[in-house]
């Protein structure tokens, strides 16, 4: 991210189209406006954004805010996605629970997972996440001065906000875009996104209690399996798991359900609370990409906790100088730090992205619209067009984030197998790397079907690339051997490297990606 850099005004005259927004978005945060956490603004303005300004156009651009802060005329923040951070915290913690699995038969390792994803804020709202930045205290707090769930936002599951619902046919669902695909093994005809979570849970338990410990063939001998996450078949579960659903929840619920609003019948207040419907969905979205709200002051390597300044090098800072990290305002989650991974990767090409700032400056400057709207009790049709080319710049930004590292993931994946030797790996990390990286290359693939912003829900023949590109990868890596899921693969490893390449060019024309950076990423 080249901080600032990038003018937050060009953004106002952008010429991409959007597709038409409508439907739903409900609300699903507490209505109390939290405690705001003031972080400082580098703009020029001393009265932060200055959402009742209807004074036109051109003066309003001027006083857009470097900072995803927002008040009202009264001087109250009015700013909330508790909700989405929480959610981003289940499946941190999700992941933190898979990574402590071993081998043990009376394990009841599916219990243990819907813990996170079917999460029961009755019985479990007073606990403390398994989340933890060393060394740092963390907010928000109950009263009794404890990092809990319930202090970050009453209630919330994963399982309720999943792309296509759970499958009860009750409760909140997800808007699905079309039917779900890309994903056979386990599954019936015409399934759901949470059948896939709860197959990929159970497989998962199998490893864990079945007390077979799988032989790995490299070039050394057999060696022993030292992890139970992953099946013989090289299948990483715990990659699987977690990128999917930051895909079929987080980048679902921002894009495909709060970022299509119908922000113009949204302009009153939501059962009191400081902001109106409009900006709360606005920001429900902001929260699912996860980006601190003074995104734009870290570089990429400090997004990506790799480097950079001392107080924030490790992907947060404390903003507001108070001693505490506020995991809703100050830590970067998900799928913002995947923009700054995909940036990074590029820089020292001819052509590098800033997806980082691309993606912020146009949430942004979407709900400095509706700040102002608020105030006004108006969307204006100039107003309405502005903000349908944000939705539009802020969605297919943060997808080309995901694809961006879908093609990193194809290049390591190939990388990995390009170390076989005379049909074995070349040693257990060899046999694992694969398994990463392929979960997390077919993961996030399977996350690009769930925006109707996205290139590829275009037109049909858009959406048959899709499917295409999905079933190159399949439901399982070619392995050294030249099987896949067990069945001797057509071809052997080089026909699979053919068809991820494919893959690939797919991703490549869809996003006009630079061939330089695809291949560099």
């Amino acid at each position: 991210m080249n901080i600032r850099e990038l003018s937050l005004l060009a953004l106002l005259f952008g010429s991409l189209t959007l597709v038409g927004c409508g439907g739903g978005g409900d609300s699903d945060d507490p209505v109390e406006t939290p405690e705001p956490t003031p972080v400082e603004d580098n703009d020029d303005n001393s009265d932060g954004d200055n959402a009742g300004d209807d004074s036109g156009d051109d003066e309003a651009e001027d006083n857009l805010p470097t900072t995803y802060e927002f008040s009202n005329s009264n001087g109250e923040d009015t700013v909330s996605y508790t909700g989405q951070t929480k959610r981003q915290i289940l499946i941190d913690d999700l992941v933190a629970e898979m990574n402590g699995l071993t081998e043990d038969a009376a394990a009841d390792v599916e219990s243990q997972l819907n813990f996170y994803f079917r999460y029961d804020a009755a019985t479990s709202d007073d606990l403390t996440p398994q989340f933890d930045l060393e060394g740092e205290s963390l907010l928000p707090q109950n009263d009794a001065s404890q990092f809990t769930y319930g202090a970050i936002a009453g209630g919330k599951d994963l399982v309720g906000k999943i792309a296509g619902g759970d499958g009860t046919g009750g409760g909140e669902t997800g808007t699905l875009v079309g039917d779900f695909f890309g994903w056979s093994q386990g599954l019936d005809a015409d399934p759901l996104p949470v059948e896939l979570v709860d197959y990929f849970f159970a497989e998962l338990a199998s490893e864990v209690t079945d007390g077979v410990t799988p032989q790995i063939a490299t070039v050394s001998g057999d060696v022993p399996l030292d992890t139970v996450t992953v099946s013989a078949e090289g299948l990483d579960y715990r990659q699987l798991i977690q990128k999917f659903l930051l895909g079929a929840v987080a980048f679902s619920q921002g894009t495909s359900d709060y970022l299509q609003s119908d922000f113009a019948t949204m302009l009153e207040s939501e059962d009191g609370a400081a902001y109106t419907e409009g900006e709360h969905n606005w920001d429900e979205a902001f929260g699912y990409f996860g980006a601190a709200r003074d995104y734009g002051d870290y570089s990429d390597l400090e997004i990506r906790a790799a480097g950079g300044r001392a107080d924030y090098q490790n992907g947060y800072h404390d903003s507001n100088g108070d001693g505490l990290i506020d995991i809703r305002s100050e830590y970067n989650f998900g799928n913002s730090v995947n923009c700054a991974k995909r940036d990074v990767g590029s820089a020292d090409n001819t052509n590098p992205t800033d997806l980082t700032q691309q993606a912020f400056d146009a949430f942004i400057a979407g709900r400095h619209i509706l700040a102002q709207a608020a105030e006004a009790g108006e969307l204006t049709a100039e107003q309405q067009t502005q903000l349908d080319e944000h939705i539009a710049t802020a969605a297919v930004t943060w997808e080309k984030c995901v694809a961006a590292t879908v093609v990193h993931y194809i290049n390591d994946v190939v990388a990995d197998m390009g170390e076989f030797s005379d049909g074995k790996f070349a040693s257990l990390d060899n046999f694992k790397n694969l398994a990463k990286h392929w979960g997390e290359m077919k993961g996030f693939a399977l996350g690009l079907q769930f925006s109707p912003e996205s290139p590829f829900a275009a037109d049909e023949q858009s959406r048959d690339n899709l499917r295409e590109l999905l079933a190159l990868m399949g439901d399982a890596p070619v392995l050294a051997d030249g099987t896949q899921g067990g069945a001797t693969y057509e071809g052997g490893t080089a026909a699979y490297i053919e068809g991820l390449n494919q893959a690939r060019d797919l991703l490549q024309e869809a996003y006009d990606f630079d061939a330089e950076n695809v291949e560099n990423w």
